[in-house]
């Protein structure tokens, strides 16, 4: 079901592996399972919890978000930028005349 994080509404999706027991060499099934939780709204992850005996468990969590106008002064190039003016293609060279 659908819950709440940081403020957003997200969906979960849990996808599990299992490698059958004897595949690779292991008496027991392994078993990994990753947990995924996106907002529709922003189109993003906001949450993943991978979990897989071999690398162990990895958290991903976006925290403190904030929606709505970004400070201006984040889109202004930095002091001293300065553009250089672009280059124009070279025409490629033509094949040479057949005499």
């Amino acid at each position: 079901p659908a819950k709440e994080i940081e403020g957003l509404q997200v969906t979960g999706e849990r996808t599990t592996w299992t490698v059958e027991a004897g595949k690779i060499g292991k008496e027991k099934p392994i078993v990994s399972t990753r947990e995924v939780w996106r907002s529709p709204e922003l189109m993003l992850t906001v949450q993943r919890r991978d979990a897989a005996p071999r690398s162990g468990e990895q958290n991903y969590r976006l925290e403190n978000i904030r929606r709505g106008e970004p400070d201006p002064a984040l889109m202004k190039p930095p002091a001293g930028f300065s553009e250089s003016p672009r280059r124009s293609a070279k025409p490629a060279a033509s094949a040479p005349k057949a005499s």
